[in-house]
Parts: structure tokens; C-alpha cells; sequence
């Protein structure tokens, strides 16, 4: 794999910034990647709460076991199916 080049000045950024902008900054980033992960739904016209649910968590824990992926799925539908849940909500 090749060295990332950007990846050296990103760490002694992270290194020099305070508790406080660290958090903010891990905050915006998780923002973005929600809202990607929202596009990419979009854009492959998922409209079931289950499909949406599936696609988001395997882009949020890719490295998650099979085992307790589908466990998370089997609840989610069992909720879906009593009406207690109605799938994840949108960013804004």
C-alpha cells in the first residue's frame, strides 16, 4: 500500500490541537461521513428503513462480525415489525 503523503502533517496537527478541538473536529467528521453515508443511500435509491439500516452500518463498522451484524439486523426488523422503530434518522 502506498504511504498516505497528507498523513504526517495530519498527525502533528492532531498532536498540537487542544482536548476541546479535537472533539470538535472528531464531531464535524463523523458529521460528514454521515452525511455521506446518507448520499450513497440516495444515490442507490434504498427506501426501506432495513436496507437503509444495513447499508449505513456497514459503511459506520466494517470489521463488525457477521455474527453480531446480523444480530443488530434481527432486531432492528423485530422493532420495524412491532412499530417501535421506523429506521435511522437523516442528518441534517
Amino acid at each position: 500500500m502506498r504511504p498516505d503523503p497528507g498523513r504526517v502533517k495530519q498527525e502533528s496537527l492532531i498532536a498540537s490541537m487542544s482536548s476541546l478541538e479535537r472533539t470538535r473536529q472528531t464531531a464535524l467528521l463523523r458529521e460528514r461521513g454521515m452525511w455521506m453515508a446518507w448520499q450513497q443511500v440516495d444515490q442507490n435509491a434504498l427506501d426501506d428503513p432495513l436496507q437503509q439500516a444495513e447499508f449505513i452500518l456497514r459503511r459506520l463498522y466494517p470489521e463488525m462480525p457477521e455474527v453480531w451484524f446480523q444480530d443488530v439486523l434481527a432486531k432492528l426488523a423485530a422493532k420495524h415489525a412491532a412499530g417501535e422503530w421506523n429506521g435511522f434518522e437523516r442528518p441534517r
